[in-house]
């Protein structure tokens, strides 16, 4: 079946609406640069260590690419962490690929919190996340 362009539009920001993803002056989870971590390309091998409900999509030369999403969610790293109020920079409560700004956060902050993300799923998973947005003058 067909559908009109702008009904699909229309749906595709409403789902990225619920995770945060469209600019909101008014909802802090909105302020970042979206997904901050790309979906890690991994071996086979390493695909296999991961437990078995871990999301993985297989790509080209025996390799496959598995969830950042689940990877830091099931590291310890929940929607919110580090669930402080106090925090000036903290992963989004809708989503937690997001590392969010909550008012006041200073580069140093977001790159502080993803980090500390960044580590604890080395730690957990073996796997590194690597950033999606293109870090200027600054380095994780």
């Amino acid at each position: 079946d067909r559908v009109p362009a702008i009904s699909v539009r229309r749906k595709v920001l409403d789902i990225r609406r619920t995770k945060g993803m469209v600019l909101d002056i008014d909802d802090h989870d909105t302020w970042s640069v979206g997904s901050f971590f790309t979906n890690p390309i991994v071996s086979d091998e390493q695909a296999s260590g991961l437990p078995t409900d871990a999301p993985r999509w297989p790509v080209a030369d025996s390799r496959v690419k598995v969830s950042a999403a689940w990877l830091i969610d099931n590291s310890g790293f929940g929607r919110g962490w580090p669930n402080d109020p106090e925090a000036t920079a903290s992963l989004s409560t809708k989503h937690t690929l997001a590392v969010t700004n909550r008012g006041q956060a200073e580069t140093s902050d977001i790159l502080d919190v993803a980090r500390s993300v960044r580590d604890g799923v080395q730690r957990a998973m073996g796997i590194t996340l690597e950033p999606e947005p293109n870090l200027i003058n600054c380095a994780l």
